[in-house]
């Protein structure tokens, strides 16, 4: 599959890489108890610990494949597998949120705001291409 991301992006991506690698179990960790802190008694988010840990897991490996060979690594169990374990657009939507901060403050001030942005450019842009390529029965079963 062939990536909606710019030379630009993919440029920042590749050269924050290593240090947001460096930093990931401290991400997961950060995006974990963000998604934890959205729960309420009414409303349980749940299933925080494994959604951040297999959200960031996808960014990862997302960038790594845009990086090494300027495509998305293959994604089309990712929405079924993330439905599996109860990960849904709330998690997607409070990790994206989270993502800009958690990254600024891990990867500190030397590093320049674009960076931030541009992972949560790419996890956007990830979510809409697992979408993207769900088989229509999973789709329309959801619905």
């Amino acid at each position: 599959m062939n990536s909606p991301v710019t030379t630009r992006l993919r440029s920042l991506l590749a050269r924050s890489l290593p240090l947001v690698q460096q930093h990931r179990t401290m991400l997961v960790e950060r995006i974990e108890k963000s998604l934890g802190a959205a729960e309420s008694r009414d409303e349980p988010f749940g299933q925080a610990e494994v959604a951040a840990m297999m959200l960031v897991e996808l960014l990862l490996e997302q960038a790594r494949g845009l990086v090494e060979s300027g495509a998305f690594a293959p994604l089309g169990d990712v929405a079924e597998e993330h439905r599996a374990l109860g990960i849904t657009g709330r998690h997607y939507s409070r990790f994206g949120d989270a993502l800009v901060p958690i990254l600024r403050d891990l990867l500190g001030p030397i590093v320049p705001r674009e960076v931030a942005a541009a992972w949560c450019d790419l996890f956007w842009t990830v979510v809409r291409q697992a979408q993207a390529v769900e088989p229509a029965y999973v789709r329309l079963e959801a619905e």
